[in-house]
């Protein structure tokens, strides 16, 4: 394993970071957008397509699918990048949860062409409707029932809480086909597009530091067929635990370059805010939650570089994946709060979005998985001895 930047990588990441400052952020201030409100279709749609332009959209997915056919840790790379700076457009750059994804490789040629490809090309997006109402972390639980017809199957239930789920043109849906089953083997995927008749309403979630980038969807007699199924019917849940791996290691790459946003903001205001005579950052308290954020702050990027190599070597991540997502996501929040602590008043003005990223930032311990769950996987890891000392 190494840490050295490739040539292509380091260029790459300096085409995102100029799309960022010159394009990106100059349009999102023209269209008087809102930094915590989901911005229109239209503007994501052109984001993603002038993001595929320039390499950046889809960077991870083979290139026989259209996509860049880099490694998963240069995709973490530019998703550290990414989230480095204060857009609007964050989910759109790189194809967050609405864009590409590998669980989608199990497409057949004919799902390809009509769902993949397009997504790639990021003339549309999607959502992941896992999370009801009743069923969060306990993907066992879920309600929302696949009844076999003639044709297919008729989904009935609700999901909550979906990322992009209000402006998504398919989504890709669990529920349950065999409830004597349940997650071992009775739980199915399904790509359901916008327009089938029974699918919705979507109502969008107004949540701490967001509004309209999650939503709840209604399925009511929605018939899908046969042909939709998404992978193997039963076997859903093996790939929504791909995708759930494999976003936390990059929600942990997001959460470092959040965290990056903030250390920069503080290190400057403490090199310019002056109290006393001197500038604040001349206080030892101050010089230590600098040094306290940037040492977590190194840390957490080599655990997300770690765990990217691994997935990329086709090891298994469960346990990594779970260590990365907790630490990042608690860091970023005490990087937040610390960083109000510096800022003082001013880090509670909204103007100075300081605090909006104090709200954004509180539901990365929650989203993928709660801190607590990934306690509970990584302990459980331990104690049957498949990680680390246990495992030797």
């Amino acid at each position: 394993m190494h840490y050295e930047t490739s040539d292509d990588v380091r260029m790459l990441t300096e085409t995102l970071r100029r799309f960022l400052r010159e394009e990106l952020i100059p349009l999102q201030r023209r269209e008087k957008l809102e930094p915590d409100v989901a911005p229109p279709d239209e503007l994501r749609q052109h984001v993603r397509t002038r993001s595929k332009e320039l390499g950046l959209y889809a960077a991870d997915l083979p290139a026989e699918v259209g996509g860049g056919g880099l490694p998963f840790s240069t995709r973490c790379r530019l998703e550290m990048e990414a989230h480095s700076h204060d857009t609007v457009f964050f989910d759109d750059v790189l194809g967050g949860p609405g864009g590409p994804t590998s669980v989608l490789l199990a497409c057949t040629p004919a799902q390809r062409e009509r769902y993949l490809l397009p997504l790639v090309r990021g003339e549309t997006s999607t959502c992941f409707a896992l999370t009801e109402p009743g069923a969060g972390s306990d993907a066992g639980a879920l309600q929302m029932r696949a009844q076999k017809t003639a044709r297919g199957y008729r989904l009935n239930g609700t999901k909550s809480i979906i990322t992009n789920a209000v402006q998504a043109d398919f989504a890709m849906v669990f529920a349950v086909t065999d409830p004597n089953l349940g997650a071992r083997g009775g739980i199915t995927c399904f790509l359901v597009d916008r327009d089938t008749p029974g699918y919705g309403p979507v109502r969008p979630h107004t949540c701490m530091g967001f509004h309209g980038f999650q939503g709840e969807l209604v399925l009511q007699d929605c018939e899908v067929r046969t042909e939709n199924i998404l992978g193997q019917e039963g076997l859903g849940l093996l790939l929504a635990l791909d995708w759930i791996n494999t976003n936390r290691i990059k929600l942990g790459a997001a959460a470092v370059g959040i965290t990056r946003r903030l250390l920069g903001a503080s290190t400057t205001y403490a090199r310019e805010r002056r109290q006393f005579g001197a500038p604040i950052g001349d206080n030892q308290l101050i010089q230590a939650k600098l040094a306290d954020m940037a040492t977590e702050l190194y840390a957490a990027e080599s655990m997300v570089f770690r765990a990217a190599w691994m997935r990329d070597q086709g090891i298994e991540v469960r346990t990594e994946a779970a260590m990365t997502k907790l630490f990042c996501s608690e860091l970023v929040n005490r990087a937040a709060y610390e960083a109000i602590q510096i800022h003082g008043g001013a880090g509670c003005l909204r103007e100075g979005g300081i605090e909006r990223v104090y709200r954004q930032s509180r539901v990365l311990t929650i989203v993928e998985g709660t801190s607590e769950i990934q306690r509970v996987s990584i302990a459980r890891s331990l104690l049957k001895g498949r990680w680390g000392a246990a495992a030797a």
